[in-house]
């Protein structure tokens, strides 16, 4: 089920506020990827809620400009999104940061605007957005047919992509007990 977007609780003690944000349209097979990781994480977190962090995960099937509202007031984002290539290795997971996307005509939605054009934007405009971007791009093999059912080797990659990420938000929350 998706997420309503949400504004981060400011916290008195100054936790960190992490948004987990799935990108993809859910009824075009590879391209729900990313929705799918993102509810994959949101499953592991309520089987074994982390202390210490505040955690949003957030969908959009949009993306674009709407990532500022999603985005705005938190202090760390995880990214997933599939990534279209002339010659994919379908399932292949690539972990970018915002500095390697700038400008990237790979990452770029239907509005053509890039998330790192979209970053830039925002903080030229004063708006606070996450200073620790950390993006997943899966390598998809099927971007165009309507279907609800990823191709088998990115079906493949969703738990053990999601799991990953919980093992990197369960770090965050060691982290910020010190």
């Amino acid at each position: 089920m998706p997420s309503q977007p949400q504004s981060p609780q400011i916290e008195k003690n100054n936790a960190i506020r992490i948004a987990v944000l799935g990108l993809g349209n859910p009824i075009v097979s590879d391209d729900r990827a990313g929705l799918a990781v993102a509810r994959r994480v949101s499953r592991l977190l309520e089987e074994t809620p982390l202390e210490n962090v505040n955690i949003s995960v957030l969908e959009s099937h949009r993306g674009g400009f709407e990532l500022i509202d999603l985005l705005s007031g938190f202090t760390h984002a995880i990214i997933i999104d599939c990534l279209t290539l002339p010659n994919p290795e379908p399932g292949r997971v690539r972990r970018l940061s915002l500095e390697e996307v700038a400008g990237s005509a790979r990452l770029i939605n239907a509005h053509e605007i890039s998330i790192g054009d979209v970053f830039e934007l925002a903080r030229r405009m004063g708006i606070p957005m996450p200073e620790n971007v950390e993006i997943f791009a899966i390598e998809g093999w099927d971007t165009s047919t309507l279907s609800e059912e990823m191709t088998p080797a990115v079906a493949a990659t969703i738990d053990p992509l999601a799991r990953s990420i919980y093992a990197e938000l369960a770090h965050m929350a060691c982290q910020s007990r010190k």
